[in-house]
């Protein structure tokens, strides 16, 4: 597997995807307009005592803030549809269209994230749950117990972030391409496609795309940093990152797919 050409190939697909496609941008900001603005509506320092460090809730507006979450959340679907357009190969960029199937095709996909994402979640609420349990219990010998499984919990937790780093995105674009949220879960399935590609292969394209990530996420906080204007420059070139990595998974995940044979 070349990461280089990948690279390149993700970038290209990117730039032609906004590259003269003014409308296809503004659809992309305005469905994240938001969240952008989720900010302004719940700011922490407002309603923050800083010499007691007690916070204000009464102080928040909260229709302002359901308001923002929820149109927010109903519009990120869309985005995700966007997203499994690309999962499926599509080339050149897709169009936003089709609204309702965009619409279904996003909440299947956060579904199947959420899914792969929940077995961390509940070792999270066991580690609680623990917590709680030696609290209420005392005792010297319920505190090294307590000890024990909140490391024990902490290895846990560890080892299943690994996997879903490893394993959700391929079983994201499973799930795109065959239209199937069970068999985008199929973890057999998502190990066996990873071996075709080659697990340190894989491994070495995932940390090229951490680095780039990184890169692009301390632009975006420097361009935080400008007054005013800071979350509108974020809220522009964010859709990039977003189809970048998208275009980039799909590349990795096609390199374990079976060739048709050519005669």
């Amino acid at each position: 597997m070349d990461t280089g050409a990948i690279l390149s190939e993700s970038v290209a697909y990117t730039r032609e995807t906004f590259e003269g496609k003014w409308v296809r941008w503004l659809i992309f900001i305005i469905l994240n307009l938001p969240m952008a603005l989720f900010p302004f509506v719940f700011d922490i320092t407002r309603i923050m005592d800083k010499t007691t460090a007690t916070i204000h809730w009464e102080l928040v507006h909260w229709d302002q803030v359901s308001l923002v979450v929820i149109t927010g959340l109903l519009l990120s679907f869309f985005v995700s549809g966007y997203i499994v357009r690309i999962y499926r190969g599509a080339k050149p960029a897709p169009d936003f269209d089709h609204w309702g199937d965009l619409f279904i095709d996003g909440i299947r996909l956060v579904i199947v994230t959420l899914l792969w994402f929940l077995p961390i979640l509940i070792v999270i609420l066991g580690i609680i749950g623990i917590a709680f349990a030696a609290a209420a219990s005392g005792g010297a010998g319920s505190t090294v117990l307590f000890i024990g499984l909140v490391l024990l919990g902490i290895l846990i937790e560890i080892i299943l972030c690994l996997v879903v780093i490893l394993f959700s995105p391929i079983g994201a674009i499973r799930f795109a391409r065959t239209g199937s949220i069970t068999e985008g879960l199929r973890y057999s399935k998502v190990a066996e496609l990873i071996g075709k590609i080659g697990w340190g292969q894989y491994i070495t394209a995932l940390v090229v795309l951490f680095i780039v990530t990184f890169i692009f996420i301390v632009i975006e906080i420097i361009l935080a940093l400008i007054p005013y204007a800071g979350w509108v420059f974020n809220l522009v070139i964010a859709p990039l990152l977003s189809v970048f990595i998208a275009r980039y998974y799909t590349h990795i995940y096609e390199q374990g797919e079976e060739q048709p044979v050519t005669v």
